[in-house]
């Protein structure tokens, strides 16, 4: 099982194929495995490596997630690529794994040449603090449909996935976790068996929700890398005013919507994904 140790947190990746590297970053409740199609596709042109992050399968690690957060899952990034040995890297990264992504270019912009956000989940550019009744309140009234989005997925995913997490039912967690963010009810029953065993056996990794984001619309200023936001043309209308938000925020940033995909735009149409960032990587100067 190939492991690299950045600081003390060991992490498995996955490579293949030979070139310059592109690293993919997964989101929750999945891991490496999320980016099989992709490996499959890039590692004919580049050297392509998919990792787990820190708590994810098949990553050992013990603890109550409370140190998953986004900082602490960008320097896991930082360690990795320095053990790579890989230099600048083209980054894909998907939701959590997305702002995860979107923050590392931020901290490490000399580190990526060039930067793929998947449904990037940085909530903090739409409210900074959902706690807050005045930044909700300011939402409802900038914009009400999205407001009654993110709030759908508060009162009827979020909030239920984590109390399903702490009563130990793990695969209620991730049915409510994906139903939520797919914005469709009976979407997690509707998956390849494939992708419900990975996800299930990643339930755990719900709980990096509980998690304080950073914010990010000053540190967007700092990407200086070639951006593409992807998302699912029919995703949650709270993650694609996100999408848009982090493409405006981005100097460099362009934006592609993938058709017939909710939240999982590459694993529910690989084909277009793939195709779209084969053409974004072929302008890397």
């Amino acid at each position: 099982m190939p492991v690299i140790s950045a600081d003390g947190v060991d992490l498995y990746y996955e490579e293949r194929g030979t070139g310059d590297p592109v690293v993919f970053s997964h989101g929750i409740p999945t891991d490496y495995r999320a980016w099989s199609s992709q490996m499959d596709a890039f590692s004919k042109s580049y050297r392509a490596i998919a990792y787990s992050r820190r708590y994810a399968a098949p990553n050992a690690r013990g603890g109550d997630l409370s140190d998953s957060t986004i900082e602490n899952n960008a320097a896991d990034l930082k360690g990795f690529i320095d053990k790579l040995g890989t230099g600048p890297v083209r980054l894909v990264g998907h939701s959590y794994g997305g702002f995860t992504a979107a923050y590392f270019a931020s901290e490490h912009p000399e580190l990526v040449r060039s930067l793929v956000l998947v449904e990037p989940a940085i909530s903090t550019l739409l409210v900074e603090n959902a706690d807050s009744a005045a930044q909700m309140l300011s939402l409802l009234l900038r914009s009400p449909s999205v407001a009654s989005s993110a709030r759908r997925f508060q009162t009827k995913s979020l909030n239920p996935s984590l109390r399903a997490l702490d009563a130990g039912q793990n695969d209620r967690a991730v049915e409510l976790n994906v139903d939520g963010v797919q914005d469709k009810q009976g979407a997690f029953a509707l998956l390849s068996q494939p992708v419900k065993t990975m996800m299930l056996e990643n339930a755990r990794t719900v709980a990096e929700l509980r998690t304080a984001f950073p914010t990010f619309k000053a540190r967007a200023a700092k990407v200086t890398s070639r951006t593409l936001v992807v998302n699912g043309e029919d995703s949650a209308l709270w993650l694609r005013r996100i999408g848009e938000l982090t493409a405006k925020a981005i100097p460099s940033a362009e934006a592609f919507v993938v058709p017939h995909a909710r939240h999982f735009p590459h694993l529910e149409n690989e084909t277009t994904f793939n195709g779209r960032l084969a053409e974004f990587f072929s302008k890397d100067p």
